[in-house]
């Protein structure tokens, strides 16, 4: 159970705010997309690649050229990053802002989209933007602790009605390098089902990054079927190890007892034997004084008193019966 808590950790750990993708973007005046104040204008949409809930809030949206913020971020701690992101967002307040906490909304639940409007009005509410988008921008997202998450390059040549869009799922490779691949990209105009304009929604069917790399290196299977065999094997010896370690332990327990239970009547037969015991001496010795002694010591001889005068009571029982009446008148 531990070691399935500590995989359990882990593996949310590896997925948080670095699974975050700007999934599709869109330059100034797209008639494709209205915000929710009825205005036409660029947007951006990012897409949480992960099966948790992530925030994006105090995360950073900026058009700032990468080797810019690199330049500021140069030789300085990871505990002061945020600090230096935030000058920034105060000296160029329409190349970069930090995205406000508070709003529910910013909890991006898993596999699930959300959509800045790049209409240069922050004011409007916290899904705008200090910034419009326009062909060949630079657009980036990144963490609060300074960490680049995700980047795109609109291309210059994208018209109003366009969408730059993200048609694979992820660009993390199968052995979990982050790179920017421009085969993953691709102009939509929405002039067929497979070029729709979808923000807010998935652009291409959803990939299993861990499913393609079993593919990859598991052709035929057999490494499946020697690991799920494996496993099977492994947990059935280890439920006879742990089921052999309980009998012992309890075995040894009732033995304990049983000999616990032998010792005591021996050690007191042992004491009484060796003679060591007063108490017991003295207990025996008085019983025996009592036995012997419970009566005086008689001489075993019976008297008879021949002699008709004074007769005693004893000698003569009828003295001790009252005259019957007719002898008594006669008298």
């Amino acid at each position: 159970m531990t070691l399935i808590a500590v995989v359990a950790c882990l593996t949310a750990f590896a997925q948080g705010r670095m699974d975050l993708r700007i999934n599709e973007v869109a330059v100034q005046k797209d008639s494709n997309y209205v915000d929710q104040n009825g205005d036409r204008a660029g947007w951006i949409e990012i897409f949480n690649a992960s099966y948790g809930t992530n925030g994006i809030e105090k995360m950073f949206i900026t058009t700032l050229a990468k080797d810019f913020i690199d330049k500021q971020l140069a030789g300085v701690p990871k505990s002061k990053t945020n600090q230096v992101l935030l000058e920034l967002c105060k000296t160029n307040k329409d190349g970069i802002i930090e995205i406000p906490r508070g709003d529910l909304a910013t909890k991006v639940k898993p596999r699930s989209h959300v959509v800045f409007c790049a209409d240069g009005n922050p004011a409007a509410g916290t899904f705008h933007l200090p910034f419009t988008l326009a062909p060949g921008q630079y657009v980036a997202l990144y963490d609060v602790n300074g960490d680049l998450v995700d980047e795109v390059t609109i291309p210059g040549n994208l018209l109003p009605n366009q969408s730059y869009a993200r048609c694979n799922e992820d660009d993390i490779d199968l052995h979990g390098e982050h790179k920017f691949i421009d085969k993953d990209w691709e102009v939509r105009d929405g002039s067929s089902v497979e070029k729709a304009i979808t923000p807010g929604k998935f652009n291409a069917r959803p990939v299993n990054n861990n499913v393609a790399m079993f593919k990859e290196e598991d052709g035929i299977g057999w490494k499946l079927t020697l690991m799920s065999m494996g496993v099977v094997f492994i947990a059935l010896l280890l439920l006879y190890i742990l089921f052999k370690l309980f009998g012992k332990a309890f075995t040894a327990n009732e033995k304990k007892e049983e000999e616990e239970t032998v010792e005591q009547p021996a050690a007191l037969s042992a004491g009484s034997e060796g003679g060591d015991n007063d108490e017991a001496i003295a207990a025996i010795c008085m019983a025996l004084y009592q036995h012997l002694n419970a009566h005086d010591e008689e001489s075993g001889i019976l008297t008879f008193d021949r002699s008709h005068e004074n007769r005693s009571a004893w000698g003569s029982k009828g003295n001790l019966l009252l005259p019957r009446p007719e002898l008594h008148e006669n008298h």
